[in-house]
Formats: C-alpha cells, structure tokens, sequence
C-alpha cells in the first residue's frame, strides 16, 4: 500500500490540483469540480481497505464520502456545500468516539480550539459576503473544535497507528479550513489557495489512511 500512497500523493499534488486550477481559471466548472473530488475519492478508497472492520472504519467510510460529495456541492451551493461537510464532521467525531471516550483532555482542547477559532472568525466577520453566514461559520467552527478534542487527546493517551493518522488528519483539516477563509474573504492569489487545497487532501488521506487496521 505504500507505493499506492505515494502516488496518491504525487497525482494530487502533480495533476489533479493544477488541473482544477487551471479548470476553474478559464471557466470550464464540471472539469474543475470533477478533478477536485478525484483525491477525496482516493482517500475513501483506502479506507475501503478496512471493509467496515469495525465501527470506527465504517463511520469513517461514510464521513469521506459524504465530504466527497461537500467537494462537488461547495462549487455549486457554497451553503449546501458547507452543511454537507458539517454532516461529514459528525460522521468523523462518531467515528473518532469510538477510539477513545471524551475525557478532561477532550473538554481541554475543545475549550481551546474553539476560543481560537471564535476570536479567528471574528476577524473576518465584516468580510462575510452575507451577515447571517456567521452563524454558520460560528457552528462550523464548533465541529472543528470538537475534531479536534476528538482526535489530539487520543493520540497522546493510547498512541498507535490509527489515533496519530487520525489527529494529524484532523489538525491538518483544520488548518485547510482556517486557510482556506482567509484566502477567500481577503482574496489571495492562487498559490495560498493551492496550500489550503493541498492541507484539505492530505487530511482526508490521513484520515482515510487510519481505517485499516494495519
């Protein structure tokens, strides 16, 4: 599997993201939404591997393919694309409750993550194409949080392949989402977004890479 993940990773980053760049630049939309689904769907894919093994992969699977579909829809319906991710979330936080109950940890980095993302929207709030899209992102910002209170504490209390795949998934998803708002409202140029689409593929392939077992 080590050499299908290396060229995952190298058709990701070598032909799939320029390819839905270059797409979206000249306006051809189905290529470019077609394109950006492709490593999401790879992601899946290996965590298909664990064929529903147990319930940590199988809530997984599902979260994956649901953000698969988040992909497409984002580029259609922003809104009906960013609920769909949300719903992909739960899926993860599901799945991620059953390598580790919430814990003092858990409700630690919750309280963190979220107080940094409350004051990190905040900045961007005048920026916000529709006034009422706060609110969401504030609920978005939440299930971020929550992945990660999910994710981080695990790793460091019952380390194994599984629970450090799915943390630095996790923070790296984040990150994608952190990024990828302010590359949007403040309008920067592609390379910073080609860095923020990036972060997102490696944390679904991390994340699809903690489903098998071994």
């Amino acid at each position: 599997m080590r050499y299908a993940v290396i060229l995952s990773v190298a058709l990701t980053w070598g032909m799939f993201m320029p390819a839905h760049f270059w797409a979206q630049a000249r306006g051809r939309k189905a290529l470019s939404l077609t394109v950006k689904v492709v490593p999401t769907l790879a992601a899946a894919a290996f965590a298909s591997l664990a064929r529903g093994a147990d319930a940590y992969s199988a809530w997984l699977l599902a979260g994956l393919c649901v953000c698969a579909l988040a992909d497409v829809m984002l580029g259609v319906r922003f809104e009906v694309g960013g609920a769909l991710f949300f719903a992909g979330h739960l899926l993860y936080l599901t799945a991620l409750s059953f390598n580790q109950a919430p814990s003092v940890w858990s409700a630690a980095v919750f309280a963190v993550a979220w107080a940094g993302l409350w004051a990190f929207s905040a900045r961007y709030r005048d920026l916000m194409p529709r006034k009422r899209l706060m609110a969401g992102v504030m609920v978005y910002a939440m299930a971020l949080a929550a992945l990660l209170a999910m994710s981080v504490p695990a790793a460091f209390a019952a380390p194994s392949r599984r629970t450090v795949l799915a943390a630095c998934g996790a923070s790296l998803f984040v990150l994608s989402d952190v990024t990828l708002c302010h590359n949007l409202l403040r309008h920067k140029p592609a390379l910073w977004q080609y860095f923020s689409l990036g972060a997102y593929y490696m944390a679904q392939l991390l994340l699809g890479l903690s489903a098998p077992l071994a």
